[in-house]
């Protein structure tokens, strides 16, 4: 079927519906073209990581520092969310975890973004993993979706049995596959090592990661412009 533009003629109804649809979108409207988009900024972030039992710093603690958008609706539902960054770090002889800093589209989203607020994931073998996020407010403002709350604390990890870790597979797994980035963003590509970190971890019968999700998706992703998850993760794999 050949498709040709034509020019249709609405009925007389429709037509008078045009300047009151123009009237209500105006004011969204000249609101996006004077107001400038600022550029979102993480600031650095340095954190400590100690063993619950005794205080003893953790090395190799591997950490995950992300945030993310949705898409505002009329309904308040659905919508699509973005990653606005992510970021991974692994703590030193100290214990000491440093994330550089991270800019950011503020406005991922053409009328309107939604903020939420960071949230970190560490994972170490033998460890229960950690999870945190920002408290002080639901639905922060741009400036509170840019600062990390938890800045210059001390965390503990807490030691735990490879049944207690695996109890967490769920939980882990709700953190890491956000990084899958079907979009065409490619965010796993800048976490290689929490993510094969999360793989070791919950290995077994009927376990899934996603690590395994891109490698058994790796002809999508190329397709899709970032390269083959294969090719990209094989030196992280090596012994």
């Amino acid at each position: 079927m050949v498709l040709s533009h034509k020019v249709l003629k609405l009925p007389l109804r429709h037509r008078e519906s045009r300047p009151f649809a123009a009237f209500v979108l105006l004011p969204a409207l000249l609101a996006l073209t004077v107001s400038p988009i600022v550029a979102g900024i993480m600031p650095p972030v340095r954190m400590k990581v100690v063993g619950a039992d005794d205080g003893t710093p953790l090395v190799g603690v591997v950490a995950l520092l992300w945030g993310t958008a949705h898409e505002g609706t009329i309904t308040g539902h659905g919508g699509k969310q973005a990653i606005l960054f992510a970021v991974e770090a692994a703590s030193d002889q100290s214990g000491e975890l440093r994330f550089p800093k991270q800019s950011f589209r503020s406005r991922p989203f053409f009328l309107n973004t939604n903020y939420e607020g960071p949230s970190m994931l560490l994972l170490k073998p033998g460890y229960a993993p950690l999870v945190l996020q920002n408290e002080r407010r639901i639905v922060p403002t741009l400036a509170e979706a840019s600062t990390w709350e938890h800045d210059g604390r001390t965390l503990r990890m807490k030691k735990a049995t490879d049944d207690d870790v695996r109890r967490q597979a769920y939980l882990v797994g709700t953190s890491t596959n956000l990084m899958l980035g079907l979009d065409g963003d490619c965010p796993w590509k800048r976490v290689p090592r929490v993510l094969v970190t999360a793989d070791r971890l919950f290995r077994g019968p009927g376990a899934t990661s996603t690590l395994r999700t891109l490698f058994l998706n790796d002809a999508l992703f190329v397709q899709i412009g970032c390269g083959s998850p294969k090719s990209f993760f094989e030196p992280y794999l090596r012994p």
